[in-house]
């Protein structure tokens, strides 16, 4: 059973103007903005929604939206799914959220999703088109297996350079990655995963204009054509050479 029938990322912010400003710089498009029932303001890349939210909470998320959330909340505890937080509305379950493996927190929320901002899918940010949301996960095929149930199929596997997979749910890709936590390859944190073939130059664009990697991979020549960065707020994104 899928989550729902639309899918947004939410990031907890401290600053909403700050990190408004961030986004534009990266080539991100404003959608829409309020101040209740605090500040806010929805983004996107061209592919996914991405509401900024300073509630007074750090954090980074998916919401997954329907009008049927509380029949699907429902099934999915008949199933052994627990939920860690579960809020009414006008006396009836509007919201409930859980936590996934590799620490993932997703929300259900009841809203009818025809109401929600449809991306084009066409990427429209400076970082390129949008690959995965990455997830550091202890094993993959657990990790696998939990989202399986819950609607993502498995687009691709490997075991090179350590276990990890793509998988989707036609709303949403999730990259699972089971790097070990001290290994070359860890990192913390859901990472928002972007590819392009000119990646160097869009790198270098950046920087350019003031923004301030985390993480350089330069190649043999010195060309960075990878690279890690950092949001006001800690908020991770890969920026990597190659095509989807």
């Amino acid at each position: 059973m899928k989550l729902g029938k639309a899918v947004q990322i939410n990031i907890g912010v401290s600053d909403l103007e700050k990190s408004l400003a961030f986004y534009m710089q990266l080539g991100f498009q404003q959608i829409d903005e309020s101040t209740e029932p605090y500040p806010w303001a929805r983004l996107t890349d061209g592919q996914n929604l991405v509401l900024l939210n300073q509630d007074g909470n750090i954090y980074i998320g998916l919401v997954y939206f329907s009008k049927d959330a509380a029949r699907r909340i429902t099934r999915l505890e008949g199933k052994g799914f627990e939920f860690v937080q579960r809020r009414e509305q006008d006396g009836q379950l509007f919201m409930a959220i859980f936590v996934g493996p590799g620490g993932l927190v997703v929300g259900l929320i009841n809203h009818d999703p025809a109401e929600m901002p449809e991306p084009s899918g066409l990427p429209k940010s400076r970082c390129g088109t949008f690959g995965e949301f990455a997830i550091s996960v202890d094993d993959f095929q657990s990790a696998a297996e939990f989202w399986g149930e819950l609607g993502f199929t498995n687009l691709h596997e490997s075991h090179d350079p350590y276990p990890w997979g793509i998988l989707s749910d036609e709303m949403m890709v999730l990259g699972l990655h089971q790097t070990g936590e001290n290994g070359e390859f860890a990192f913390s944190g859901p990472a928002i995963t972007y590819f392009a073939r000119d990646m160097a130059d869009r790198i270098a664009g950046l920087k350019q204009d003031g923004i301030t990697f985390a993480n350089e991979m330069p190649d043999e020549n010195g060309l960075v054509n990878n690279a890690t960065l950092r949001g006001p707020d800690g908020e991770l994104f890969f920026l990597f050479e190659g095509e989807i």
